[in-house]
């Protein structure tokens, strides 16, 4: 289990009498800056070991939903499978890089992209594991008449592989040296292709995925399959991804312990700094450069029941307010929930904090596989009944991992709408327990994020006070 320290027990955060905007901003003390909790080195290893998908239910899954293959064009799922989210999806670029899946289980993935892009982008990634790598450069035009290519399947020819020249004056740089041993490797596997269209068509006829069921995420996958001339069936996958993705595996368990923790000091350090006359948008502004500190990227922050990106407001000596925090470390998000009382709370925030605190330890006791979401609310309701409290507190279940809300939707609808999921071990989820209530001089909120075991849930992050009293 990682080590983790109770940010609360520290006093991080304490701020001097400065105005609110000065405390907000304040350089955050040294035991906030540590670059330990970052733990980036770590995640590092745990990303180039091998495909972060638990291949065990995702061979489970296509079994149960008869799918021979998967083809897929989307960069959450690319990575997933391959550790690769590259530069040009997050520009905006389409489906610039495929990932593929065989039920054939004696055969690695797949991987369809741009020659130059793994020569200067994947190469630098020091991935150690293996893939059937197909590349493509682009039609060789100079080579290509107008009635053959000369390629099999009327294939035009490719343009030769494309590298920085080496103009001799000093000796490689250790980077540039592996970036030509990766490329070579990845070109005396498979021939270079003219286009993305025809790399993916040689990969998936590689791989056997050209005839049967495949599961398929992108509309650009499934034109391919259509005017390709393949056997198969393209089958949109979204459902059957996001089963994939509800069970860890242990590497995934250890990248989400990471995040959940950064996000969880990160939100703490920042609440701590919350004063009157600051403003919500600073404090958003403090978690997210907390969260950077950490090797987490901001997501949103939640403040006071506004989370639209322009809300805004002005903090006031005596208020009761809920945060709802969440980043991501490497794609795996933590989220985290608390209520923050600048200076005495009133009697009914008191109250309301300690319903939704008797409700998430009675739903906790319960958690387990085998229990369904749709039995989390009632014991959660139950438990603040039992002990007086009138309150509508949500206590909704999602799980949490490479999306905030990563649940499957019902088969039988065409539209997401959740499923009725049942627990599992190696799930993460949330509980989400804010209040749902107006009139009682503020909001509440409680959120950590669980991991199922076998018998129980264990909590990924240090959960300290269920409040923050600034």
């Amino acid at each position: 289990m990682i080590t983790r320290r109770n940010v609360l027990k520290t006093g991080i955060g304490a701020a001097g009498a400065a105005g609110a905007a000065a405390a907000l901003a304040a350089p955050a003390p040294a035991a906030a800056a540590e670059l330990r909790p970052n733990n980036l080195a770590e995640r590092v290893k745990r990303v180039r070991a091998g495909p972060l998908m638990n291949l065990e239910q995702a061979y489970r899954v296509m079994e149960e939903e008869q799918l021979d293959g998967l083809v897929l064009a989307e960069p959450i799922n690319v990575f997933h499978l391959t550790g690769h989210w590259g530069s040009l999806a997050k520009m905006g670029y389409p489906a610039p890089a495929y990932a593929l899946l065989s039920k054939d289980q004696r055969q690695a993935p797949g991987l369809v992209m741009a020659q130059f892009i793994y020569y200067y982008t994947y190469a630098d990634g020091y991935f150690d594991f293996p893939l059937q790598t197909w590349l493509f450069s682009g039609w060789d035009r100079r080579l290509q008449n107008d009635d053959s290519s000369g390629q099999p399947g009327g294939e035009p020819p490719a343009n030769p592989a494309y590298i920085f020249e080496d103009k001799g004056e000093v000796d490689l740089r250790e980077i540039e040296v592996r970036r030509r041993s990766t490329l070579h490797a990845a070109l005396s596997e498979h021939k270079l292709s003219a286009d993305a269209r025809w790399a993916l068509v040689n990969a998936v006829k590689g791989m056997g995925l050209d005839r049967g069921r495949i599961g398929v995420d992108h509309v650009v996958v499934n034109a391919i399959f259509e005017t390709a001339g393949l056997d198969a069936v393209p089958v949109y996958a979204d459902r059957s991804l996001r089963r994939i993705r509800a069970i860890k595996s242990p590497r995934e368990i250890e990248l989400m312990t990471f995040s959940a923790q950064a996000n969880a000091e990160a939100a703490l350090v920042a609440a701590r700094a919350a004063r009157a006359g600051a403003t919500y948008q600073e404090l958003r502004a403090a978690f997210f450069s907390e969260a950077a500190k950490r090797g987490n990227l901001g997501v949103f922050m939640q403040v006071d029941t506004i989370g639209a990106e322009t809300g805004d407001g002005e903090f006031h000596e005596g208020q009761a307010f809920q945060i709802d925090c969440v980043s991501h470390g490497f794609h795996y998000h933590g989220d985290y929930g608390r209520t923050v009382f600048l200076g005495e709370p009133s009697r009914s925030m008191k109250q309301a904090t300690d319903a939704i605190a008797l409700g998430w330890d009675a739903i906790m006791e319960a958690l387990r596989p085998g229990l369904r979401y749709s039995e989390i609310r009632p014991i959660g309701m139950e438990a603040i009944r039992k002990a007086g409290h009138d309150l509508d507190v949500a206590f909704t279940p999602h799980s949490v991992g490479l999306m905030h809300t990563d649940d499957p939707g019902r088969a039988d609808s065409p539209f997401y709408v959740k499923e009725d999921v049942v627990l599992a071990e190696n799930m993460i989820i949330s509980i989400d327990c804010p209040v749902r209530n107006v009139g009682l001089g503020g909001s509440a909120h409680l959120e950590d994020l669980t991991l199922i075991t076998a018998d129980g849930g264990v909590q990924i992050n240090d959960i300290g006070d269920r409040v923050i009293v600034v």
